[in-house]
């Protein structure tokens, strides 16, 4: 895996700054430094990554930082729907049966046409194909589970889809 952890922001450069000093702080040697761009910063991270985010978002919850939101990745993948499916349906069965899920999209996905061109899909037929395996119930408003994806460039030009299974509060703002 190239990156496990999504760092978040606000805009500037003194505030970039800010934002990797406050993630060596709390995560020293254990956060590796990949990539960044436009207010966003990748990290690979040893042990769990989503142990990582909550020791991040308990030490910055209720302090000043320009930090808005940490996430954890579980899988990185192409951006391309066949690929994102795959890791969907390797997601899903972790959803306990009992519960509620809604997937959030952020950037696009390609899919592609027969001739090998990518072709920009529009966000809610993405959503509509990574849903059609998940047999848990949708709940948009409040849902136990968020299937989280997020198209992250990479390495200055490429572009990666971050997918992860998260909590509701483990991609909330810090505040």
């Amino acid at each position: 895996m190239e990156f496990n952890l999504i760092v978040i922001h606000e805009p500037g450069q003194d505030n970039y700054g800010w934002a990797r000093n406050q993630v060596r702080q709390v995560l020293g040697l254990g956060a590796i430094f990949v990539s960044a761009y436009q207010s966003v910063i990748l990290y690979k991270v040893s042990g769990d990554p989503h142990e990582a985010a909550s020791r991040l978002r308990r030490f910055l919850k209720g302090s000043s930082t320009p930090i808005i939101r940490v996430i954890p990745v579980d899988y990185v993948t192409e951006p391309i729907i066949d690929e994102v499916v795959k890791v969907v349906k390797e997601l899903a069965p972790r959803i306990p049966p009992d519960s509620t899920y809604r997937i959030t999209l952020e950037g696009h996905l390609y899919m592609l046409r027969s001739d090998g061109a990518k072709v920009k899909m529009h966000s809610l037929d993405a959503i509509k194909e990574m849903a059609k395996y998940v047999s848990r119930p949708v709940n948009l408003k409040n849902p136990s589970w968020i299937i989280y994806v997020r198209v992250v460039r990479y390495m200055r030009v490429r572009r990666k889809a971050a997918i992860s299974l998260v909590r509701p509060e483990e991609i909330m703002r810090i505040t």
